[in-house]
């Protein structure tokens, strides 16, 4: 396809955007980074009708902070999440997650928004995002409704988001004061690079090393994200030491579920979502009480 045959409007307000979306006959799809639409466009995918650019709609690129959630708006940029002050404290393993997004580039022009809508196994925020419990406000020009992030998701690329809506928010819950959090990847290459497998780990912790609460979840090892219930229930058996970190780790290995393509085989995977996960109750340990 060529430039010159891509249908594009630009939208100057949300309203403008949704009442396009709201137009029947013609099949849409939203841009903003364009890192995944390039993609797609080049493997001979995502050719809609019209393309609807909202990377100018500025009333969807913020982070901010009620009684009960942290907002995020679908058009922040992983940079935005980077350079967060309340993500910083709040959200750790979401920044973290963000940092991993290939280069400074694709961390510039990519959307939070794009890389949850795009709903890749191997997204890389997407893990934080289900240990964070996320919750995303889908929005046509006649109705809202906010949904689990768990329930979006439905398949590699697939999503429950209907034709004439979008996410206009992400909304999740911030860490406590006792919360610490962690993301670990494996990929090819250090930067650019598909994750062969990923985690993130959330934790909230006593004063000694006891977790009163976990939470887990994998990328790259199943359709869709998947959170790792078996381990998250192990967490507050007792005190995180060698032997229990061991041993959640070696449950971690039958509770994945990946498939053996081009990357990488099943088993691999599976080896390295068990290290990861022990890696990273490792180095959360050793972060809480160096804090």
């Amino acid at each position: 396809m060529l430039v010159s045959e891509i249908d594009m409007i630009t939208p100057s307000s949300l309203s403008e955007c949704l009442t396009q979306l709201s137009k029947e006959g013609r099949k849409h799809r939203l841009i903003a980074g364009g890192t995944d639409a390039a993609v797609r466009m080049k493997e001979g995918k995502w050719r809609p009708d019209t393309w609807i650019n909202i990377k100018n709609l500025k009333e969807l690129r913020y982070i901010k902070e009620s009684e009960d959630f942290i907002h995020i708006g679908p058009l922040t940029t992983h940079t935005d999440m980077i350079q967060s002050p309340l993500l910083q404290r709040k959200a750790d393993v979401l920044v973290e997650a963000a940092r991993e997004v290939g280069a400074t580039q694709m961390q510039n022009m990519g959307t939070i928004g794009g890389n949850i809508a795009t709903a890749s196994p191997a997204g890389d925020t997407l893990p934080a995002l289900y240990v964070l419990g996320a919750m995303l406000e889908l929005t046509s020009l006649t109705n809202k409704r906010t949904i689990p992030i768990e329930e979006f998701i439905t398949g590699p690329g697939r999503t429950v988001l209907k034709e004439n809506e979008m996410i206009t928010k992400i909304l999740i819950k911030p860490q406590k004061p006792n919360g610490i959090g962690i993301f670990q990847k494996l990929g090819p290459r250090k930067a650019q690079s598909i994750s062969i497998v990923n985690v993130a780990i959330s934790l909230t912790m006593d004063n000694d090393r006891n977790c009163t609460e976990g939470k887990i979840a994998f990328g790259s090892v199943a359709p869709t994200i998947i959170r790792a219930r078996k381990c998250e229930s192990m967490l507050t058996l007792g005190l995180l030491n060698e032997e229990l970190i061991q041993n959640i780790a070696k449950i971690a290995w039958k509770e994945v579920m990946p498939i053996s393509d081009g990357r990488a085989t099943a088993t691999y995977r599976r080896d390295m979502a068990s290290a990861l996960l022990e890696r990273g109750l490792y180095r959360l340990i050793r972060r809480w009480e160096n804090q």
